[in-house]
């Protein structure tokens, strides 16, 4: 064999190269910071290096975030910093101050109740088609009968209905009834009469003063009484006449109908014979106009 054996203890030059970059910085580092023999010497300066990378770590992630040091951006930079600051503390101040206002709009909202004038309210009806109302639910009971009756008695005044209203006949009869009480009373005691005369006048007079039409007048109410008797007997005329006439209509569609029957009847009649005629047949009427039956 040619080959030359080399030694054990010998490398060649090419083994002795690091395969690795990464691995050759590691073991640069490790040969830099010495043996571990020697590591005890040592250790403060690598605490130092140590903290030295955080620091500068730290440094650069306040850069990145834009708190780092001033000193070495311009005054150009720093400028155009200090004004963005002022408008986001311009804004937000806005912000809370229109906050603010809307809190207090909102607050007075609540406590003034809406005032709507009529002619807002004719305003808003037509525009909506159904209309909800609130019903007030209260605890008192609707009045009875009899309490109905006690509360239009108190609205009398001197225990005296008022004579209203356009039953003629009616108040005619109670003013007479009233006139002859007076009168019965004025034979008894005259004294009491005139004062029970006094009392009806002055009443009368205070429901005149309500806007209230008193009838008391005997002769205006016999002179209405004739009015509206005449006006009665009028429309019961032209009641009764319009009656007439619609009977007499009536009649006289009918008797129209029975003659257009009966027309149409002779008319068919004469149809027949015709045809018989056509056909040759010899009918009883045609002897009997030829003195033959």
């Amino acid at each position: 064999m040619d080959h030359k054996t080399k030694p054990l203890g010998k490398k060649s030059p090419t083994s002795s190269r690091p395969k690795n970059p990464m691995v050759s910085k590691q073991e640069k580092n490790f040969s830099s910071l010495g043996s571990p023999k020697d590591s005890q010497g040592t250790a403060p300066e690598s605490v130092f290096a140590l903290d030295f990378l955080r620091q500068r770590l730290h440094e650069k992630i306040q850069l990145a975030r834009g708190q780092g040091s001033t000193k070495e951006l311009s005054a150009a930079t720093l400028e155009k910093r200090q004004r963005r600051k002022q408008e986001r503390e311009r804004k937000k101040r806005k912000r809370k101050e229109r906050l603010a206002k809307q809190q207090v709009a909102e607050a007075e909202k609540k406590e003034e109740p809406v005032k709507v004038t009529p002619k807002m309210a004719c305003k808003e009806l037509p525009e909506s088609g159904l209309i909800f109302n609130k019903v007030e639910v209260t605890e008192e009971e609707p009045a009875s009968k009899a309490q109905r009756k006690k509360e239009k008695r108190q609205k009398v005044k001197g225990n005296l209905t008022p004579l209203t209203g356009r039953n003629y006949r009616q108040l005619l009869d109670r003013l007479q009834a009233r006139q002859g009480r007076l009168d019965e009373l004025r034979d008894q005691d005259a004294a009491k009469a005139q004062e029970l005369e006094a009392k009806m006048k002055w009443t009368n007079l205070l429901y005149k003063a309500e806007g209230v039409k008193i009838r008391d007048d005997e002769h205006l109410l016999q002179e209405a009484l004739k009015r509206k008797e005449k006006r009665r007997a009028q429309r019961q005329r032209k009641w009764e006449k319009r009656s007439e006439h619609v009977v007499e209509k009536m009649q006289q569609r009918q008797d129209k109908r029975r003659q257009n029957l009966r027309k149409k009847k002779a008319a068919r009649a004469e149809r027949r014979l015709q045809k018989a005629h056509k056909k040759g047949r010899v009918l009883p009427q045609d002897l009997e106009r030829a003195g033959l039956s």
